[in-house]
């Protein structure tokens, strides 16, 4: 299969955080094929990591996550564009990862790969292999980054709140109060506080990317919840404290990911760029060195046209083949 083909064959398997088994079994079929062995590293029920071909501390290794957002759509082709759920987010890459492992393999080199569950959401599956002590020389991670290595990425915090009012009639505010004016009291003391800037990263952002809350439009709300989402560009902790500093008592809180902002490796020669997403890195750096790149534009990523050129990917291929021999001769 070409490296297009690869990629909407993954496309067309759904694999929504927490639905990944399927496109699992095919990566493995794909990577048996090539006569790579492949192991599972359990991660949750009918979950894991695939692990192949790595052999000892001073592995280069491929990785990337499995899992996209919802909701999932099958893949259509217009031109040499791809278009499909998964898309440069991350099947593409992965399609460039198993095609240059193709080419490593007969100039008589061993590729190694890490498949990791989880990464929309939790990150399970990178602090899983992180904490199994697998150690290697390089991890070459893929996301959308145009191609570009990148100089550095955003940290994140996210965090849920819920705020609880007293449900009355809405005529009499004597009677009760909502929880949802009181959640955007406080939401918008977060989004008009200062969040941070670096020269390299530019400013944090944030977003508020769910809410809820009320039982009718005639009725104070009893409860609402609101879950938000930091672009961190410094200190993650400090910024954490600075969040539960502004929320105080007004609101019950749960954080979900915290992650500091990365600051990473380049090589001469190759293009350079940083980006805003986030990504698992903060959770991989202790098995070893992360480079980050791949096709497709992160602007396409999670839409509802997301898409990648057969051409970026064939590209990509070539450079991640060349980026595996340039950490190899480091060595």
């Amino acid at each position: 299969m070409t490296t297009s083909d690869i990629a909407r064959h993954l496309i067309d398997i759904p694999s929504v955080t927490g639905e990944e088994t399927a496109v699992l079994h095919a990566i493995e079929d794909i990577l048996t094929e090539m006569g790579i062995p492949v192991i599972r590293q359990p991660v949750a029920e009918n979950r894991w990591n695939i692990i192949a071909g790595w052999y000892g501390d001073n592995a280069i290794v491929f990785s990337t996550h499995v899992d996209t957002v919802p909701p999932w759509y099958a893949s259509h082709i217009d031109g040499e564009m791809i278009y499909g759920r998964g898309a440069c987010d991350t099947k593409g890459i992965i399609a460039a990862m198993l095609t240059a492992g193709i080419d490593l393999l007969a100039r008589g080199i061993q590729p190694a790969y890490l498949f990791v569950v989880g990464e929309e959401t939790d990150s399970v599956g990178a602090k899983t292999a992180a904490a199994s002590g697998l150690r290697a020389s390089a991890l070459i991670v893929g996301e959308p980054t145009d191609n570009h290595l990148a100089s550095g990425h955003k940290g994140v915090i996210s965090y849920t709140l819920r705020t609880t009012g007293i449900a009355s009639h809405s005529a009499y505010p004597d009677r009760g109060h909502s929880a949802i004016h009181q959640m955007l009291d406080l939401l918008a003391d977060v989004r008009s506080a200062e969040w941070g800037r670096n020269d390299i990263l530019g400013e944090s952002t944030l977003n508020i990317g769910m809410f809820s809350g009320g039982v009718a439009l005639n009725t104070f709300a009893p409860s609402a919840e609101a879950a938000v989402m930091h672009r961190i560009v410094d200190d993650s902790a400090a910024r954490k404290i600075q969040v539960e500093h502004i929320i105080g008592d007004r609101a019950d809180i749960t954080f979900h990911t915290i992650s500091e902002a990365q600051f990473l490796e380049t090589l001469p020669g190759f293009p350079v760029k940083s980006v805003n997403f986030g990504t698992d890195i903060p959770h991989l750096r202790p098995i070893g060195r992360c480079f980050l790149v791949g096709p497709g534009s992160v602007h396409d990523a999670h839409t509802d046209h997301e898409k990648i050129s057969s051409r970026d990917m064939d590209d990509a291929t070539a450079l991640y083949v060349r980026l595996h021999t340039a950490l190899r001769e480091q060595e």
